[in-house]
């Protein structure tokens, strides 16, 4: 259950904690059950159709049931069981009818390892619409994966669950890096929804904090991950042009102690034994305050060789490796040790309940003797090199958030307000570059032998965000969430290209060792005001309109230097505009588990002006605001007695002025709008309980993404595919368990399908499709739990898009980044209270 409503009555002992919310009463009841352990019988055709705001806090059972069912028109009684029952009127039971009606008795549920009587699909609540609400009841079309199932499926990274989403890619080369391209390994990732793919297309969320797409929290003590699909703009800003990605941390309680702690070992193909522990802890500290603290330490080995030296080189006619130069291998490159954890506070001062101070501060500190890249081929695991310059990568970011929440009678007031700072660092080998491809291309010079030439690069991300908003629970049929968005995010990439020698080497014809260097100081700020209504017309249909409108001002510095720039240059640019992105949707509700729905909604980006390169021979270029309208219809129906819920949607895109990345022959990249694109599609999800000790999910999706028409000059032509985007993906996954004497037995496992796709980060490269496979088996013994796992179980190297290097990339050698070899292991679970 999920809510983030404040409750308005003081807690009297005893008291529980509560966190329910939700638009319609008979799922809130039963969620109110599910907590309280108490007995309720309502009459469930006569709730029907009403409306809840929830409740959120620590609560006596009765001060929690008059808040759930304020406004409804509804009241209660305790009944002999010690349980409620829910009066339509002072005089009449709901159960009361002249003629029997199906009635709904729920109590706490046992413990998880006893939970396989169930026979229905579990309730799944969603926030995709900024209102706790029924996944089955939202107007768009969205992923929910909760905590628990992350767990099941043994999920550390993106990747893990990621893949099990219709219509989500993934690729390198996008990001906040050098010009609003995406550099190198730790900031290039971008994700794709409905194949809506770039820089700034996907919003992604930490509970209410915008971040990086390309950062990679460690999934630990989470709540939920929803991930929704179509533009999002009217409620999560100006990056959501493709959809969201929002992650909700676990929040803490007073409601007890409670802790975890999780230790695996593994050993992976190719690169030998890695680690992982990671625990949870949930303290209580006086009434009304409670802290929740998260922390985990893994060692991810690598499973890259490099051979350089004379054994291996020179493979490139008039180039030598240097006389004395010594001939070796570093094994197991690529290795990931990375730590992290997070704290939160909760607080709920005694003499105001209605108000929840809730401060959090999350870490994360990886680092990397190398790049996990796989010259040529993705199945290639050998780096040849010249000369031994290790390449190496470290990424280091803190968020610290502050959220306020004050319920009224009429709604909830929310402020977040949080401070993200990263830096990502990458080290790469540019040796080859420059003595093969740099010196005689740009300079006209040769050069006799290898020179050691690194490249690192900083990206330095600092973003100040602030959002109010306003959630009402108006006892009439229009509802109503307003707010006001700040941001100011300021980014510093810069980029060294040092080959000492170079220059005697070639008689001086560089002028200088110093090859390139590059400063891009650039800043991105955002006000907006956005307001969505939503209007009950009646008990089936469902209107709602909102509008987001955004003043955005972007303002950027580009200085270089080395002789690949041609010595040194600079220029600097503004930009600002204002931009709409409106969301109209509509629904028909045959009851709580089934409807149909439309949504029309647009997602914009701002535009922008390219740094003038003198190398490549061009100025200052601009690129305007590309849009994009997206237009959907679906379906949620629930069948065979609630065993089986399904999900469909079917959607157009219409995309104009697409801003697409562009590598020039000097390997200079910039900004160009391609001219239109379009992408329809359609996916669906099935969530199933055939028994009652097995449960099933299952999704697949289709998009064609591809550009429509072009503008003169462009290096884009009609029918090409968007970079990234593969037609098909699809996954499944189930999780088995038997009950026994001693506990309870599980087996549980995914399989992801990811079709064929091409890249155009450095040229039309194809990249296959694959398909991964993960198994886990084990049992569970009161609060322990012991398994064994598989990852990757064929050990599939899943092409995960060609990187766009920092120093331009070597002629014939693409780099692929791949997904992690097979993982064997061992995994121990112990749950406290």
């Amino acid at each position: 259950m999920a809510g983030s409503v404040a409750a308005t009555a003081r807690a009297q002992p005893p008291t529980r904690s509560y966190a329910i919310a939700g638009q319609d009463l008979g799922g809130a009841l039963r969620a109110f059950a599910l907590t309280s352990g108490r007995d309720v019988v309502f009459d469930a055709a006569s709730v029907r159709g009403k409306r809840t705001s929830g409740v959120n806090g620590e609560l006596a059972d009765e001060d929690a049931l008059r808040l759930l069912l304020a406004g409804s028109g509804l009241s209660f009684e305790r009944t002999g069981s010690g349980g409620f029952a829910i009066r339509r009127a002072p005089d009449q039971l709901l159960s009361d009818s002249p003629e029997p009606r199906p009635t709904a008795r729920l109590s706490r549920p046992p413990p998880a390892d006893q939970r396989t009587s169930e026979s229905t699909v579990s309730e799944i609540i969603v926030t995709a619409e900024r209102r706790a609400e029924n996944i089955q009841q939202a107007t768009v079309s969205v992923t929910a994966i909760s905590g628990e199932k992350l767990e099941k499926l043994g999920a550390r990274s993106f990747f893990d669950y990621a893949t099990l989403v219709p219509n989500l890619a993934f690729q390198t080369g996008a990001g906040a890096g050098g010009n609003g391209t995406g550099f190198g390994v730790t900031s290039s990732r971008g994700i794709a929804i409905r194949g809506v793919f770039g820089n700034n297309t996907t919003s992604f969320y930490i509970n209410d904090t915008p971040v990086p797409m390309s950062l990679d929290p460690r999934i630990l003590d989470i709540a939920q991950i929803e991930i929704l699909r179509g533009p999002q703009g009217t409620l999560f800003g100006a990056s959501a042009m493709g959809g969201t990605v929002k992650i909700t941390t676990r929040e803490p309680s007073t409601g007890g102690f409670e802790g975890s702690i999780d230790a695996l070992g593994y050993d992976m193909n190719h690169g030998g034994g890695g680690y992982s522990i990671s625990g949870s802890v949930n303290v209580p500290l006086a009434e009304g305050l409670a802290v929740r603290a998260s922390a985990f330490y893994q060692y991810q080995p690598g499973f890259f060789t490099v051979v350089f030296g004379p054994a291996t080189y020179p493979p490139y006619p008039g180039v030598a490796v240097p006389p004395g130069s010594p001939e070796g291998v570093r094994k197991r490159v690529g290795n990931n040790p990375e730590v992290g954890g997070s704290i939160t506070l909760k607080y709920q001062p005694r003499g105001l309940p209605q108000l929840t101070v809730e401060p959090m501060l999350m870490i994360q500190n990886s680092t990397s003797n190398g790049f996990p890249l796989a010259d040529y081929y993705p199945g290639n695991l050998v780096q040849l090199r010249p000369l031994n310059v290790p390449e190496r990568t470290a990424d280091q970011w803190e968020l610290a958030a502050l959220t306020l929440r004050y319920h009224a009678r009429f709604g909830d007031f929310i402020s977040s307000s949080s401070f993200f700072d990263r830096r990502a660092f990458d080290d790469e080998d540019g040796t080859e570059w420059v003595a093969t491809a740099g010196v005689p291309s740009i300079t006209g010079a040769v050069l006799p032998e290898f020179v050691p030439s690194a490249s690192p690069s900083i990206l330095r991300t600092k973003t100040w965000t602030e959002e109010l908003r306003f959630q009402s629970s108006w006892d009439f049929p229009i509802q109503l969430i307003a707010g006001v968005f700040l941001q100011d995010q300021k980014r510093l990439y810069y980029q060294l290209q040092f080959s000492p020698g170079a220059n005697a080497l070639t008689g001086g014809k560089l002028g200088t060792d110093l090859a390139f260097t590059e400063t891009t100081p650039n800043e991105d700020k955002q006000i907006a005001g956005f307001a969505d209504l939503t209007w009950k017309v009646n008990t089936h249909i469902e209107l709602s309109a909102g509008l987001r409108e955004a003043h955005l001002i972007h303002t950027f510095t580009y200085t270089a230097n080395g002789w690949a720039n041609g010595g040194f240059s600079t220029n600097s640019g503004y930009h600002s505009e204002d931009d709409p992105a409106p969301r109209f949707s509509a629904k028909y509700s045959f009851d709580a588990g089934n409807m149909i729905y439309a949504t029309a909604a647009k997602g914009f980006r701002i535009g922008g002006e390219n740094a003038a390169a003198p190398f490549c021979g061009i100025g200052e270029t601009p690129f305007t605001t590309d849009s994009l309208w997206s237009y959907e219809v679906g379906a949620k129906n629930t069948w065979f007695a609630g065993r089986v819920q399904s999900r469909l949607a079917v959607y157009q895109i219409d995309w104009s002025n697409i801003q697409q990345t562009v590598v020039l022959p000097c390997t200079f990249a910039i900004v160009e709008n391609a001219g239109g694109a379009k992408s329809d599609g359609a996916e669906i999800e099935l969530d199933m309980r055939p028994i009652p000790q097995l449960a099933v999910t299952a999704g697949a999706g289709y998009e064609n993404a591809r550009i429509t028409n072009t503008v003169p000059g462009s290096a884009f032509v009609v029918g090409q595919p968007i970079s990234g985007v593969p037609k098909w993906t699809a996954a499944a996954s189930f999780d088995y368990t038997e009950p026994t004497s001693w506990g309870a037995a599980f087996l549980r496992g995914d399989i992801s399908y990811t079709g064929q796709s091409r890249s155009f980060n450095n040229a039309n490269r194809l990249r296959d499709a694959y398909t991964n496979v993960d198994l886990d088996a084990g049992a569970q013994f009161g609060r322990y739990e012991v398994s064994v796992f598989v990852k990757n179980l064929t050990d599939v190297r899943a092409n995960l898009g060609d990187e766009e290097p920092e120093v331009g990339e070597l002629p014939g050698r693409p780099r692929w980044l791949i997904s992690l070899p097979r993982e064997v292991g061992l995994e121990l679970k112990a749950r406290f209270q």
